[in-house]
């Protein structure tokens, strides 16, 4: 658990070039193994996912795509299987998501780089939702039910789209981790 506390506070005083420990943590696995998810439980997790992430400043394919697919991996396993994952929780505090596109035909998950959402409806859904770093808790949150969302795709392509429904409130649901914030967070009671 140091170690991963250390890794945190290395990346976020370090600026925005790839770490060697970022490098290390994702290279200890081989590729499609899954990682370890932080959880809220844990002080040190807690912290790692309270942090602000960063910037991937360049999209060199091999260590990004190796850390995606061993996010795949994670979020795919049965014992804690999600419809979306954020690299904080991970131990990477860098702006990756993957996202599954319930939009889409065959609904894929999709690797998502430096997401930002640059508009959200004032039409908004309530629903349950449940977290793979916060297991024991699910509650209603309250998200905009359509959002714009600028970002790169897996081959470095710069996109601007509209989502909306369920696929929306993932990216909004993971984004939030890119910034420190916690569905929990927005519960209302």
């Amino acid at each position: 658990m140091l170690i991963l506390f250390l890794l945190s506070i290395s990346i976020a005083s370090q600026g925005q070039r790839t770490k060697r420990g970022e490098q290390r943590l994702i290279k200890s696995g081989q590729n499609f193994e899954k990682m370890r998810v932080v959880q809220v439980t844990d002080s040190l997790d807690f912290i790692i996912l309270r942090n602000k992430s960063l910037d991937i400043p360049h999209l060199k394919r091999n260590i990004w795509d190796l850390l995606s697919e061993r996010m795949l991996a994670t979020v795919n396993d049965p014992n804690h299987a999600g419809v979306g994952i954020a690299a904080p929780q991970v131990s990477v505090n860098r702006r990756l998501i993957l996202v599954q596109r319930f939009d889409k035909d065959d609904k894929p998950f999709e690797t998502i780089f430096n997401p930002e959402i640059i508009y959200s409806s004032d039409s908004v859904h309530s629903r349950i939702e449940g977290c793979l770093s916060i297991p024991e808790i699910r509650d209603t949150v309250t998200r905009s039910w359509t959002i714009e969302v600028l970002y790169y795709n897996s081959k470095g392509k710069k996109i601007q789209e509209t989502v909306e429904g369920f696929t929306a409130r993932i990216f909004q649901h993971e984004i939030d981790h890119l910034n420190g914030i916690l569905f929990t967070d927005r519960i209302k009671h």
